[in-house]
């Protein structure tokens, strides 16, 4: 008999300790869900996170890749993760731009999301290519985030062979994988 009384309130115990994990899976899964992001109407499709060939119509000897992250806020902070509360996901992506081969150079920063599409400014050391030598310019690369294809805008204060500045469009898509 007193075995029984023994197993009994072993197994109520346990049915109690099980009702309650429940109750607080429950609870963690709605205050996550109060807590979540929420997506307003005009800001869009986003992007996912990843690696991606930068195929444009701009240069015939080199290209990059770029890896994609969650922006951490800074320039040249990005994640693979997204936290409610830590790094909330606002939409906004870190690029690392890795030149292949290495003739250019590496840039990173955030690109911004906005209404479907992603921007991204840099500016390049050596984004005016000329014969035995390179000039700066200021490229903005703007995409859509379900087509992955957009436009670069390079402007630049000075051409080759001492031609004037001037600003120069070039297309590109990013193709993942």
């Amino acid at each position: 008999m007193m075995g029984s009384r023994r197993r009994e309130t072993a197994v109520a115990t346990t049915a109690e300790a099980t009702a309650r994990g429940a109750g607080i899976a429950v609870a963690l899964l709605l205050s996550a869900t109060a807590l979540a992001p929420t997506a307003s109407a005009g800001e869009g499709p986003k992007m996912k996170v990843g690696n991606y060939e930068v195929a444009n119509n701009r240069w015939n000897d080199h290209s990059f890749v770029w890896s994609v992250t969650h922006s951490c806020g800074a320039p040249d902070c990005g994640t693979y993760f997204v936290d409610p509360v830590i790094n909330p996901d606002d939409g906004n992506l870190n690029v690392i731009a890795i030149p292949r081969p290495l003739k250019s150079q590496r840039f990173q920063n955030t690109a911004y999301h906005q209404d479907g599409r992603y921007t991204v400014t840099v500016d390049v050391i050596d984004g005016v290519r000329c014969i035995g030598y390179n000039l700066p310019s200021h490229d903005v690369y703007s995409w859509d985030a379900v087509s992955l294809a957009g436009t670069i805008t390079s402007t630049y204060d000075a051409g080759c062979l001492g031609a004037p500045g001037g600003t120069s469009t070039y297309d590109f898509s990013l193709i993942p994988f």
